[in-house]
């Protein structure tokens, strides 16, 4: 019988062995379909003369430490087991390559995608290092590529066989590292072994990745290893001049011989590469032949010209900035520009783009956050500090005139324009709604976005024309609308709820018809050099080519970016000059699951970092029910406490979200487009044991939330998006008709039932602005004024005495009275910072004890942001060497 018979024969039922795929020292690798889950995936088996020698029990013990490892440049472990004497693990089958096969197939990378992958990859290791595990075979082989994104493999298996194995797997010869990769403690076998070898063997691949060979080589393993321990590695500036120094001197500090002189942790190693830290070896700095300079790094840094040399190189970075039309032909230039003191970059989902650039590349504009308030700033690039923009506080979603002399804003649903030369504010127009987005076209008109419509208006004030789009994007939600230079056309992202539902395409200004551009896209930027820049939902910048005149999109996408931070509302971080300078925040999708208490002490209650929208407590509180997205599908997961596991309920469909729990804890509610790609409620035993039920169907309008009373009697559900939400009621048993609760021309959402049932608490926009109110149910009776100047998302603590809700980025508790009547005694802000707060629905929740807040937290919400002077040229270069492939 073949390997592949016998495994389908011990692993019957639980997984069906398609082909082998590759093979290592350690383990054999099979392409495998998951029959409980129907998911192809990895299975490796390790080698059965090192299984031999491994106690099954103690494998699968050791091999668990790694199972909860849970980052998104790391390769989870699904599963592991003994079939027949066979010892195994499971991992997700990643469609695309490995770091290894596009080494072989290209030599060397680009130095920034070079820098890019090994600053993901040092992000995995430092989080995996912060829970004790290291990795120990660190090489191209166990870098996956996943579209541009690195996922780190088999992270902590060489651990878990050598504490299983002990010294047995030293007596067999086998080898549990690769010797071009092996840090020098690991090549002599010292068994004091931590994160540092790992930093050393990430040194090696990023020296592979720009020299094209690795820092030794040699006949044999054991010529490799004596050079290791005996030769420093030729300068990489040696054979590639183009590398920064700074990357470098990181390299240089990576691969010393002694761990205590490398870097103390990956997140140091991912600084210096990035030029964001002193990164001079032990030894001391390179000379420009790459022969080592002792002792001259501790003199600089001791000398009082230290001082005078930042501040030059401040000076530099602007002068290469302010360059404009000068900048050298061929360059970008990238630098981050510092924020004043005491000042940050919100977060919260109603700031959507937070950043703009002027066509001219030459000021960028931000929205800003203080202890006293937000408002814009400017940052010139003759200048190095920002300044605020006078008359713009509470402002936010900032863009430019295309003469650059005016910045548009909204302040409430107020559209404002504020000028660069003397500051002077002027009224445009009442939107009458959360705007998501606003240009500025070349004829004077400002393009605003209004939920399922498009607003236009002169830009020197006026009455609002409403545009309904047309076609395919009829009843999408339009958002991030960008001006073509033809002044009649305009780009919108159109989606259904959620990021991976949108849609790239152009509205005309003029009669509403619309053109799918047949690109999934959540905020386009704009077009230079003939190429159409948007951002996808993963977060990555995409270049596709673009005909402005028949307006059309031709060819195939093409990566020019990768992990730019998008808000929840598929606002990217990053902004386009017609010059073709961008500037831009890192980070991504992710986000953190927190609990965080008045004081603002804040934990990480769920460890997996994911890309979450919603997260609500069981009745219970022992388990979270969670909407995480991955790739162009969104699924309801539940994560229980105690366990610390993280489990897939749903499983249909592309979107599936806006989880709530049934009174008894036995069912989860939640929104989904699994038939006909319609938005309806469903609801499904949380423990799986039946399939979903339809609650209410799409209809017109759809079905976009749900909760239940706390007596499990009635339905309150929302239908209708921005512009055109109402709330209903139904009853779950006998006479099911749907009753209307709150119905006006305006948006009301988020509601849900007090902790008597007595009373629903929802937000509307019918002042301008979003409110919280509370109506008694089932009524009749008069509605209350809940928020003092706007508020969202209204969430119920579990005794009924505190009314939660976000503003801006903070959360207000509302102290409450139930009976007789309904009344607010007190209001006060609970808490305050860069959390996710997602319109239409609550994305936070209340410990069942009222004591801390169960929160979302961006990944890298305070990365600085980078311009990129010059950023066309880079353009230009990555998509040459895509047409030359």
């Amino acid at each position: 019988m073949d390997a592949i018979a016998q495994l389908n024969t011990s692993l019957v039922g639980r997984y069906e062995i398609d082909r082998e795929i590759g093979a290592g020292g350690m383990a054999t690798v099979f392409v495998a379909r998951d029959l409980k889950h129907n998911r192809k995936v990895a299975l490796k088996v390790l080698k059965p003369e090192l299984g031999a020698i491994l106690g099954v029990e103690r494998f699968l013990a050791e091999i668990q430490v790694t199972a909860n490892l849970q980052h998104p440049n790391l390769l989870p472990l699904f599963d592991s087991g003994e079939a027949n004497g066979l010892l195994f693990y499971v991992m997700p089958y990643v469609e695309g390559e490995s770091l290894r096969a596009r080494l072989e197939r290209e030599k060397q990378l680009p130095v920034d995608e070079a820098v890019r992958i090994a600053v993901a990859v040092a992000g995995a290791l430092d989080y995996a290092h912060r829970h004790q595990v290291i990795h120990r075979d660190l090489k191209p082989d166990n870098i996956l590529l996943h579209e541009g994104q690195p996922l780190l493999a088999d992270f902590g298996i060489a651990l878990a066989v050598a504490n299983a194995g002990g010294a047995r797997i030293t007596q067999t010869g086998l080898s549990l590292g690769t010797p071009q990769y092996m840090s020098p403690e690991q090549a002599t076998g010292d068994r004091a072994i931590d994160g540092r070898t790992d930093i050393y063997s990430l040194g090696a691949v990023t020296y592979e990745m720009l020299a094209g060979d690795p820092p030794y080589l040699g006949s044999t393993a054991q010529a490799i290893i004596a050079r290791v321990l005996t030769e420093r590695p030729r300068s990489v500036r040696a054979s590639r001049a183009n590398v920064p120094v700074f990357v470098e001197a990181a390299l240089d500090r990576a691969l010393e011989k002694l761990p205590a002189d490398r870097f103390a942790t990956a997140h140091e190693f991912a600084e210096a590469l990035q030029g964001r830290a002193q990164a001079a070896t032990a030894s001391g700095a390179r000379s420009s032949t790459g022969v080592p300079q002792r002792g001259r790094v501790a003199r600089v840094l001791t000398s009082p010209l230290w001082a005078a040399a930042f501040a030059l190189a401040a000076l530099a970075a602007v002068w290469q900035w302010r360059a404009g039309a000068r900048e050298e032909p061929g360059l970008t230039v990238r630098f981050a520009p510092s924020l004043p003191a005491g000042t940050r970059v919100p977060t919260a989902v109603r700031y959507g783009h937070v950043v703009a650039i002027s066509p001219d590349g030459k000021y960028i504009a931000f929205t800003r956050v203080t202890s006293a308030g937000s408002g814009l700033s400017v940052r010139a690039s003759d200048q190095l500090e920002a300044r605020p923009l006078a008359g713009t506080d509470g402002a936010y979603q900032p863009f430019f005139s295309p003469d650059g002399a005016w910045i548009g804003f909204f302040i409430g649903s107020e559209l404002e324009k504020g000028s660069l030369d003397n500051g002077v504010v002027v009224p445009i127009a009442d939107v009458r709604s959360s705007p998501f987005g606003a240009t500025w076209t070349r004829d004077g008109r400002i393009v605003v976005s209004v939920g399922t419509k498009l607003a236009v208006v002169q830009a020197s004030g006026g009455t609002l024309r409403l545009i309904t789009p047309e076609g395919s994007v009829a009843g999408r939600s339009l958002r991030w609308p960008v001006a073509l230079d033809d002044g009649k056309t305009v780009l919108v992202s159109g989606w259904t709820g959620t990021i991976s539902s949108s849609k790239l395409v152009a509205v005309s200004l003029e009669n509403g018809h619309t053109l799918d551009l047949g690109l999934p896209g959540i905020s386009p930027l704009g077009v230079i050099d003939g190429n159409l820049i948007y951002s996808s939902a993963a977060g990555a910048l995409m270049a596709v080519p673009f005909d402005e005149r028949r307006v059309r999109a031709g060819g195939s996408p093409a990566l020019v970016l990768d992990q730019v931070s998008i808000g929840v509302t598929g606002a990217s971080k990053a902004a386009l000059s017609a010059s073709g300078s961008l500037v831009y925040q890192t980070g991504g999708v992710a986000q953190q699951v927190v609990l965080a208490d008045a004081t603002g002490a804040m934990r990480v209650l769920v460890p997996q970092t994911r890309n979450y929208t919603y997260a609500r407590f069981s009745p219970d509180g022992r388990r979270i029910a969670l909407s995480v997205g991955s790739g162009t599908s969104t699924d309801v997961q539940i994560y229980e406490i105690a366990t610390g596991t993280l489990t897939r309920l749903t499983t249909e469909g592309a979107t599936n979200d806006r989880p709530e729990w049934s009174p008894d804890g036995h069912r989860v509610i939640f929104r989904s487009d699994r038939v006909a790609n319609t938005n309806a409620l469903w609801w499904q035993p949380v423990d799986a044991s039946g399939p979903a039920e339809l609650l209410v169907g799409g209809g017109t309008g759809g079905a976009w939330e749900g909760a239940i009373s706390p007596d499990g009697r009635t339905l309150l559900y929302r239908t209708g998006t921005t512009g055109a939400a109402d709330i209903w009621t139904r009853q779950l048993k006998g006479d099911t008709t749907a009753k209307p609760f709150v119905q006006t021309p305006f948006t009301e959402w988020a509601a849900r039932f007090s902790p008597d049932g007595k009373w629903v608490a929802y937000a509307s926009d019918e002042s301008g602005a979003y409110q919280i109110y509370v109506k008694p149910f089932p009524g009749p009776g008069p509605r209350v004024l809940v928020s003092v100047n706007g508020g969202e998302n209204p969430v119920w603590a579990r005794d009924g005495h505190r009314l939660f809700y976000g503003k801006d980025q903070q959360v207000i508790a509302a102290t409450v009275t139930l009976s007789p009547t309904f009344a607010v005694t007190a209001q006060q802000t609970f808490l305050e910072g860069d959390f996710s707060f997602l319109p239409g629905h609550a994305s936070f929740d209340v410990a069942p004890d009222g004591k801390e807040l169960l929160l979302l937290k961006p990944v890298g919400s305070d990365s600085p942001f980078i311009v990129a002077q010059g950023w066309r040229y880079e353009v230009r270069a990555r998509l040459a060497g895509k047409s030359a492939k």
